[in-house]
C-alpha cells in the first residue's frame, strides 16, 4: 500500500467515529478545497493532500496515536514533522511563519465552516450534535463564522469565498430583520 493510501485508510477509520458533520464526506471536501487552493498557492502537493486528510485529528485526544501512525510511514522525518504541524494548525494558532501547506489546509477547513454549505452544516451540527437550543445554535454559528472569516489566510481562499460571504451577509441581515 502506498503512503497516501495508508493515510486515507487511517483517516477514514477515524472519520467513521465522528458525528455527521465531521464524517468522511467532510474529509473529502476539505481535501478537494485544499487541492484547489494548492493549485494557486503552491506548496508541496503531498503535504497538502495528506494534511487535509489528517486535519480532523486536531480535535482528537489521540494526538499521540496519530504521531505514532506518522512514524510508521515510509517518508522523510521532515515530512512527518510537517504533517504533524499541519494537523495542529487551527485558525487560533496559525502564524505568518507557518508553512504554506498548513495555511492551505487551515483555509480548506475554514471554507467548510463559512461557505453557504458550511453555514447549514454548522447550524445542523450545533443543533443536532451539540444539542444547543435554537437561539444558541444561531448565536454560536454566527460567532464561529465571524471568527473563521477573519482567519482566512491565503489570497486564493479569500477570493474564493467573496461571493459566498456576500450571500451570507445578505442572508443574516434578512434573518435579523425577520427574527425580531
Amino acid at each position: 500500500m502506498e503512503v497516501m493510501e495508508k493515510i486515507i485508510a487511517y483517516s477514514k477509520t477515524f472519520y467513521e467515529k465522528l458525528d455527521f458533520a465531521h464524517n468522511i464526506e467532510h474529509g473529502e471536501r476539505v481535501v478537494k478545497n485544499a487541492k484547489l487552493l494548492q493549485e494557486k498557492e503552491g506548496g508541496n502537493a503531498f503535504l497538502v493532500e495528506a494534511g487535509a486528510w489528517l486535519h480532523q485529528f486536531h480535535v482528537s485526544d489521540n494526538l499521540e496515536e496519530v504521531r505514532e501512525f506518522l512514524g510508521t510511514l515510509e517518508i522523510e522525518e521532515e515530512l512527518k514533522d510537517k504533517l504533524y504541524e499541519i494537523i495542529l494548525s487551527r485558525p487560533r494558532n496559525i502564524k505568518e511563519t507557518s508553512p504554506i501547506e498548513a495555511k492551505i489546509v487551515c483555509d480548506a477547513d475554514n471554507i467548510e465552516v463559512i461557505s453557504t454549505y458550511g453555514t447549514i452544516r454548522e447550524l445542523l451540527c450545533n443543533f443536532k450534535s451539540r444539542n444547543k437550543s435554537y437561539e444558541d445554535t444561531i448565536k454560536d454559528t454566527l460567532k464561529v463564522q465571524e471568527e473563521f472569516r477573519k482567519t482566512l489566510i491565503t489570497k486564493t481562499a479569500r477570493e474564493m469565498m467573496e461571493k459566498d460571504l456576500a450571500i451570507l451577509d445578505e442572508f443574516w441581515a434578512s434573518y435579523s430583520k425577520w427574527s425580531k
